[in-house]
């Protein structure tokens, strides 16, 4: 007989089975260019239904520059190359 706990742990992903790995925040952090200005810091917050969109959104964009996604408060860059 198998143990319930084991399987059940199989089930999920290996993100939330690993205790090390923190969970990114529902957070995003991008430098914005436009108009010749220099980068700005921006951030986005918002809600699980509308996360996807707006990180969609801002891939697609040529103003970002630099992507960062928050993992337990601490900012990771994420390289992205440029769009032609």
């Amino acid at each position: 007989m198998a143990d319930t706990k084991t399987e059940e742990k199989k089930t999920k992903p290996l993100v939330e089975r690993a205790s090390t790995v923190p969970a990114l925040d529902l957070a995003f952090g991008y430098y914005w260019e436009a108009n010749g200005q220099p980068p700005q810091w921006h951030t986005f917050v918002g809600q699980p239904e509308i996360f996807r969109r707006a990180l969609a959104d801002a891939l697609l964009s040529k103003h970002m520059t630099r992507l960062y996604f928050a993992a337990d408060g601490i900012w990771v860059e994420l390289p992205i190359p440029p769009l032609t």
